[in-house]
């Protein structure tokens, strides 16, 4: 039977929960058990006490309400929630009437923390149900809290993108920090608190780095065994999480990819596909859509062998536009000659008009340096030996010139010398005589002199004239710069030195033989054109030799064409033991295994090879997936590529806050656990 003191307790108890009727109840049973009168001490049967327990006044809806609060309570505080009840019923007991009375705020305290402390006891016994579900929701409820609020270490991972083991590490810190916070808010008295504290820290940590492994663990297995079974009915959620792992393996953001695409289309390049701008992550992407048995395998490789066959088109006339060099130099050198050569015929007509006498005398003087001319002939007269060619070339030049009594003074006789003089040189050039033509090349500059002075517009027209022939000149240097023996910083420094006509017309020599080059390479999809192009000579010169403002789109143009190689290669290229294996289990549809089995009467084990079969196969992606993930893959539209990786990244947002949630959850519920452990 209760005591007056348990029924006492009862009745605060019910008042506090707002249980009128119990505590009138209570009141009436402890108003008659003092009227009651008192047994004898001279009695001398002895009375047995019947075993009762006491009245829970809080065995109703009501209660049950409360104990789930104050399990939520309890959690969410770290295990302060009973001091923190008490120390609030101390301090407004003088105005409000809480809790129990006392002298002081300190007895107060002491008789609201026993009366707290009680009612969880009693709680933890009647209603364990109602309290551990509080407790467990208000675990998640702190979690997904702090996930809201940028306080979970843990959750600041996930949401960066770490690894596993970057996640790990903030489990592990988060645990100890709250597993130090439940131990102390459990324990009672310092030393209490402090070796729950201790306690916290230690478990916290362990359980904390733990979890995340334990998470991944069970969400793969789990996964695992459902995918061969759910993924081929549902096809589309299993390639946005195809996806969601390539784009964060590419370590791009969807703006970044569909940016790269789009740049590449500028430039001349629309069929870079999502895949290129992926990286290596999409070009790994790529194997099993052309590795396995899938309805878009044919598609994707044809796409991919059809792209690299146009390889040396696209990188010819990037080369074309880069240098601004649409023509073949030899197309170039005959059009700059016969636009020198118009050009000359009008300036050197003009000059002929207005020109007065030549005089020959230098000339005269140039040649006899080398012959024994006039009168010395006849003074010491010579043997009948031959002249030699470069005698020979001489003299017969000065015979135009002067018959050795009079000498030519009209402008166009002279110049018409000068005019069989130009096709001498040039004819001993062409034998190899280079000694013959320096000699005349000695007696034209004479001839050209001799005119210039006889008339100014000679020698403005010779001035141009030269200046036209060094541009033409400079298609030649620059096919000779292209060849490997000649340093690119010295053909820089050459070009560097040019005029602007002059640049051009190097760039069109120089890019010329590159092109044939490229051209000239053996076609197929195994072979990457624009490999040559990456050498460090060649990248310092396109650089430099580059049309104004065309050097970064060229580099960046041939990076593509390798990356697109890189890609069909990744995808394409390598051992075909991958594609026949593939081939051949697509066609077997069974495992000998299973059949052997069958035949030996072996049903269990004919079963489990079975099973094998099915999980290896869900170990990948079904087909349904992989021709998804290909077509995907294939997307060479930046605005549909956006569209896809934007939905991808925005589930992927979804399920990381999630997760960082439930672990954080889990995490909050675990220390509680741990931190109340003896």
């Amino acid at each position: 039977m209760a005591t007056i003191e348990q029924l006492s307790s009862a009745l605060i108890n019910a008042d506090r929960a707002g249980d009128v009727e119990a505590a009138r109840a209570l009141a009436a049973e402890i108003s008659r058990m003092r009227a009651a009168p008192q047994p004898s001490a001279l009695t001398t049967t002895p009375t047995k006490p019947a075993p009762s327990e006491p009245v829970d006044s809080r065995d109703n809806w009501m209660g049950s309400v409360d104990t789930f609060m104050r399990g939520a309570a309890d959690t969410m505080s770290f295990g302060l929630a009973d001091e923190i009840a008490a120390g609030g019923d101390a301090l407004f007991n003088p105005i409000f009437g809480t809790g129990h009375d006392g002298g002081s705020i300190s007895e107060r305290y002491d008789r609201n923390l026993k009366a707290e402390r009680e009612t969880d006891e009693l709680d933890s016994k009647n209603r364990m149900a109602e309290r551990l579900t509080g407790q467990i929701l208000g675990g998640v409820g702190g979690g997904v809290g702090l996930a809201r609020n940028g306080l979970s270490a843990t959750t600041n991972a996930i949401n960066a993108g770490k690894g596993l083991a970057g996640v790990s590490k903030a489990a592990a810190v988060e645990g100890a920090i709250l597993g130090g916070a439940q131990g102390f808010g459990s324990g009672e008295g310092l030393d209490g608190r402090l070796g729950g504290a201790a306690t916290g820290i230690g478990l916290g940590t362990v359980m904390g780095g733990a979890l995340p492994s334990v998470a991944t663990a069970v969400s793969g297995a789990v996964k695992g065994a459902t995918a061969p079974f759910v993924a081929p009915f549902r096809p589309e959620a299993y390639t946005n999480k195809a996806m969601r792992t390539y784009l964060q393996r590419s370590g791009k953001t969807p703006e970044q990819i569909t940016s790269i695409m789009r740049l590449a289309a500028e430039d001349g390049q629309p069929m870079y596909t999502m895949a290129d701008a992926m990286g290596n992550a999409g070009q790994r992407a790529l194997v099993p859509v052309t590795r396995t048995p899938n309805d878009a395998r044919q598609e994707v490789s044809e796409f991919l062998v059809r792209r690299q066959m146009g390889q040396p088109q696209r990188l010819a006339n990037a080369l074309a536009e880069g240098f601004e060099a649409p023509q073949t130099s030899d197309r170039v050198t005959r059009a700059l000659t016969d636009a020198r050569d118009v050009e000359a015929d009008a300036l050197y007509t003009a000059a002929r008009r207005n020109a007065g006498a030549v005089n020959a005398t230098p000339i005269l003087d140039r040649i006899d340096e080398t012959l024994s001319p006039g009168v010395n002939r006849v003074v010491s007269p010579r043997d009948n030996i031959g002249n030699d060619t470069i005698e020979g070339a001489l003299a017969r030049v000065r015979r135009m010139i002067s018959d050795g009594n009079s000498q030519v003074t009209d402008f166009n006789a002279l110049f018409r010398v000068k005019l069989d003089l130009d096709d001498m040189i040039a004819r001993a050039d062409a034998q190899g005589a280079g000694n013959r033509a320096h000699y005349l090349t000695q007696v034209k500059r004479e001839v050209d002199r001799a005119l210039e002075d006889a008339s100014p517009a000679f020698r403005s027209a010779n001035d141009t004239f030269a200046t036209r022939s060094r541009v033409i000149d400079s298609v030649a240097e620059g096919q000779a710069a292209k060849s490997g023996r000649i340093r690119a910083e010295d053909s820089i420094d050459r070009f560097n030195s040019m005029t602007p006509d002059q640049q051009q017309a190097f760039r069109a020599g120089y890019v010329d033989p590159i092109i044939a080059d490229i051209e000239s390479h053996a076609m197929g999809p195994a072979t990457n054109r624009a490999r040559s192009l990456t050498t460090p000579k060649y990248e310092q010169e396109f650089q430099a030799f580059a049309a104004p403002g065309r050097a970064e789109q060229l580099g960046n143009r041939i990076g593509r064409e390798s990356r697109m190689f890189e890609t069909s290669n990744a995808a394409l290229g390598n051992s075909r033991t991958a594609d026949n294996l593939g081939d051949i289990d697509d066609m077997a549809n069974f495992d000998p295994a299973v059949l052997s089995n069958l035949l030996q009467g072996n049903f269990p084990q004919a079963a489990l090879a079975g099973a094998r079969q099915a999980f290896a196969a869900g170990k990948g992606l079904p087909p349904r997936v992989v021709e998804r993930v290909g077509r995907q893959l294939i997307e060479t539209d930046p605005e549909k590529a956006l569209q896809a990786l934007t939905r991808v990244r925005g589930q992927q947002v979804s399920r990381d806050q999630l997760r960082a949630m439930i672990l954080a959850s889990m995490l909050q519920n675990a220390n509680a656990g741990t931190a109340r452990l003896p």
